[in-house]
């Protein structure tokens, strides 16, 4: 109860506070986009403040006390950065920037257990959706530039294992699929793809608790780069079998 009490009241809180943020926000840092930007997986310095997704690192303010409230962080033309809203020096909502004035990522709570982080490229596309539940990833979908998907994930956080897993090429076909068709035995259907769209090869993996480890299980069928059954394989535990 006290969590829902909890989570009602931020959520009201972030709803009245952006109307009149500006008169309550905290000047702070002003960095390079170099210094703060990566080509691989963007603005993620402030990911280790942010307890919702993993972190455990905390920001104070000069005299050593933990931050409380909104800050903005800013490039050196004064175009802001970061504006983030903080308790206890940990970051429950926020938004960072491109230089050019784009969101670069937005993340917020949805209820009392998930979150949720857009990331954009500079052009306002979407990268990547994330929905997180207790700090850990639930689901992640990932974009190409173009708008194409290019990969989903989507966890069982009891079960510690794979709903879905798959990947796709610039063209939308796809090149790896695994999805969950068992839940109780852990059993999944996996497909390999050549680059030119044709199946490579598809049977049944199933999940090894004991190894944590997706493993080749019963009849697997091979093919060439044309799509022609090449051959057959049995499987058991990942290893063939005679």
């Amino acid at each position: 109860m006290k969590r829902k009490i909890q989570f009602i009241f931020l959520h009201l809180f972030f709803l009245g506070s952006f109307v009149s943020v500006q008169a309550q926000v905290k000047h702070g840092d002003t960095l390079q986009f170099k210094d703060v930007y990566d080509s691989a997986y963007g603005i993620k310095i402030y990911d280790a403040l942010n307890i919702n997704i993993g972190g455990d690192s905390t920001r104070s303010v000069a005299k050593g006390y933990a931050l409380q409230g909104w800050m903005e962080d800013y490039y050196p033309d004064k175009q802001v950065l970061h504006k983030g809203y903080y308790i206890d020096g940990q970051l429950k909502a926020y938004k960072n920037y491109f230089p050019n004035g784009q969101v670069e990522r937005e993340f917020k709570m949805t209820d009392l257990n998930k979150s949720a982080m857009t990331i954009y490229f500079p052009d306002g596309k979407v990268r990547s959706n994330i929905i997180y539940a207790s700090g850990n990833t639930l689901k992640e979908e990932d974009y190409y530039p173009s708008g194409q998907l290019e990969y989903v994930e989507e966890n069982d956080r009891k079960a510690g294992c794979y709903i879905q897993r798959k990947f796709y090429n610039q063209n939308g076909k796809p090149t790896s699929l695994l999805e969950l068709t068992d839940p109780k035995r852990k059993i999944y259907s996996s497909k390999e793809y050549y680059d030119n769209g044709n199946m490579k090869e598809e049977g049944q993996v199933v999940y090894n608790n004991g190894v944590r480890d997706y493993q080749k299980s019963g009849k697997w069928k091979f093919y060439d780069e044309s799509g022609t059954l090449k051959e057959e394989k049995t499987f058991a535990k990942g290893g063939e079998s005679e």
